[in-house]
């Protein structure tokens, strides 16, 4: 259970501590930008991977207390929702985004489309509904601090790339902040912007759906806990 703690604590800083800091430009300026984001890069998948092979080691930790065992209707309201977070962080990475790594160079030639009209932060919000799922109905300490460290992540690295495009852009970004919500569907809700299906694409829907149904039907044999 230590293992995961560290491995969660390493995760949590390099995103917290070094990317959403000034310590950031600091590294940019003396290393240069390509550099910085591949070290990055290696940093943040060798940190994931210790995450995930501490997280399935802590599973038989004496230490990791059960809180609770989840009904199956929350097991079930969790499928559903984890169907939405697939949806989000499929489309998220498949679609041009006014927020993401290639936005800094050049923005979409419409930055408020497709499932950016749901989410500003697509991917994000994906893995923090999935990490909330899994949160409630895996309701031990190796889950806790597994996926509260993700939502974590997510929660405050979303909030800290809007701060920075917004320094950057200008009135630019502070148009797509009106148009748009990090929260799922608030901005549609809200009325400051339209639900537009058409611009989802069938492709990417269907991806996202076989994606769903792959990790539902595979989830015992790959996570030894089942679906649902």
């Amino acid at each position: 259970m230590w293992t995961l703690a560290l491995a969660c604590a390493f995760f949590l800083c390099i995103h917290l501590m070094i990317s959403g800091t000034h310590l950031k430009e600091q590294i940019i300026g003396r290393i240069g930008g390509t550099a910085y984001y591949v070290i990055f890069a290696i940093l943040s998948l060798v940190g994931l991977i210790g995450m995930c092979v501490a997280f399935a080691i802590a599973q038989d930790d004496k230490l990791n207390f059960v809180f609770w065992t989840a009904p199956l209707p929350l097991r079930i309201i969790a499928l559903v929702v984890n169907f939405l977070a697939f949806f989000l962080l499929i489309l998220g990475l498949t679609t041009p985004s006014p927020t993401n790594l290639l936005a800094l160079w050049r923005l979409p030639d419409k930055s408020v489309y497709g499932v950016i009209r749901i989410s500003r932060h697509p991917v994000l919000a994906g893995i923090s509904l999935w990490a909330v799922t899994h949160i409630i109905s895996s309701a031990n300490l190796a889950s806790w601090l597994f996926f509260g460290s993700l939502l974590g992540v997510c929660a405050l690295g979303a909030a800290n790339i809007d701060r920075k495009r917004l320094a950057l852009m200008g009135d630019t970004y502070a148009s797509i902040l009106r148009r748009t919500s990090i929260i799922p569907f608030v901005a549609i809700i809200e009325g400051r912007t339209a639900f537009a299906p058409e611009e989802l694409g069938i492709a990417r829907m269907f991806l996202a759906a076989s994606m769903f149904s792959m990790f539902a039907v595979l989830h015992e044999m790959l996570f030894i806990v089942r679906a649902l």
